[in-house]
């Protein structure tokens, strides 16, 4: 019998206490993607409604992890993989767009984490695991942040890329 919440009842649906925080990883990594298509130079109608969606995927896994972590079982674990995937497919799909400004690495990590989280997410499922300890979360925030930062200055690269090759200079105004 499922319960409400998508997990059977009587039985509490848990995965590694990485998860959740790969799954912030994910989020931080559709929303760069997702900016960085709606205000590069050269977006179309397309690549901004694409990355209005990468955004709201982004936020939704954010969420979906911060209530993983503070409820201390997995939120909604038959649905969160279909919420995965659907990232990962607008992601794919940023990279196919007209002026194909996304950034490779930020959706080859994104798709890697997007499949790291849903294996947890079925494995949790399947043999919940004990509730996280301080450290697991720890250790995965670390490897996450290794992995996220450069991917999120990659999505800024991308966003300023000219058709030439080129990328357009940020310019700060200092003194004003």
């Amino acid at each position: 019998m499922t319960g409400v919440w998508g997990h059977a009842t009587g039985r509490v649906s848990r995965a590694p206490s990485w998860v959740p925080v790969a799954a912030w990883g994910f989020g931080l990594v559709a929303v760069g993607l997702g900016a960085a298509a709606i205000v590069a130079v050269q977006a179309d109608a397309l690549s901004r409604v694409l990355g209005a969606a990468s955004v709201a995927v982004g936020l939704g896994t954010l969420v979906w992890g911060a209530a993983g972590l503070r409820l201390g079982r997995t939120p909604a674990p038959r649905i969160a993989p279909g919420g995965l995937f659907a990232g990962m497919g607008v992601a794919v799909a940023l990279l196919a767009t007209t002026p194909g400004r996304a950034s490779v690495i930020a959706v080859a990590l994104l798709l890697g984490l997007g499949v790291a989280v849903a294996c947890g997410i079925v494995r949790g499922t399947r043999h919940p695991s004990p509730r996280p300890s301080l450290w697991g979360v720890v250790a995965a925030a670390a490897l996450v942040t290794v992995l996220v930062v450069p991917a999120l200055g990659a999505c800024q690269g991308a966003a300023l890329l000219e058709s030439d090759g080129t990328v357009l200079p940020v310019i700060t105004h200092h003194g004003h």
